[in-house]
């Protein structure tokens, strides 16, 4: 049975909504956190947990089939990550044509806006960190192919933990859009 004429094709994204909408699911958008060349990311609450979250959705211009598809296949690839300088993915989906990914939310700050100079000390720990959410990634056969200190991280003062984000991760042997 073909759906009404008037149903969204929920592979392709209305132009008209507004967006993002203040519901996605069970996240309540609150703001703007960032944008990048694949997509925007809003802070959001999830309402039924009642914990903070981040909602990353698809840029306009790269809502293609070949780009959602490689959305998808990143958050298949980061979801099977499990290890406290990875972040972790809660749930994918679709809202008025926009593919979505919910992360858990990092606080913090880039490092491309820590200050500087670091102690060596302070930037070894820095440095650890970033190579053992490397580690647990190519151990599951995912590559990070966007590692820097503007995208790639958010560092927490007072020693606390550096996690990647989830911004550019694909999995080896799965067909994705390469650059």
């Amino acid at each position: 049975m073909a759906p009404p004429e008037n149903t969204p094709d929920p592979k392709v994204a209305d132009k008209g909504a507004a967006f993002p909408p203040e519901l996605v699911d069970e996240y309540e958008i609150i703001r703007p956190l960032g944008q990048g060349a694949m997509g925007q990311v809003y802070q959001a609450v999830d309402t039924l947990l009642g914990r903070p979250v981040a909602v990353k959705f698809i840029a306009q211009e790269s809502s293609s089939a070949t780009a959602r598809e490689r959305f998808l296949v990143e958050a298949r690839a980061i979801a099977r990550l499990q290890h406290p300088n990875v972040v972790s993915i809660y749930r994918v989906g679709v809202v008025d044509g926009w593919p979505y990914l919910v992360s858990e939310l990092v606080r913090g700050q880039s490092l491309d806006r820590v200050a500087l100079p670091l102690s060596w000390q302070r930037a070894l720990d820095i440095a650890v960190q970033l190579a053992r959410g490397l580690a647990a990634a190519h151990s599951q056969g995912v590559l990070h192919r966007d590692l820097k200190p503007g995208s790639g991280a958010a560092w927490r003062p007072r020693g606390q933990t550096i996690r990647s984000r989830a911004k550019s991760l694909h999995a080896t042997g799965l067909q994705a859009e390469r650059n």
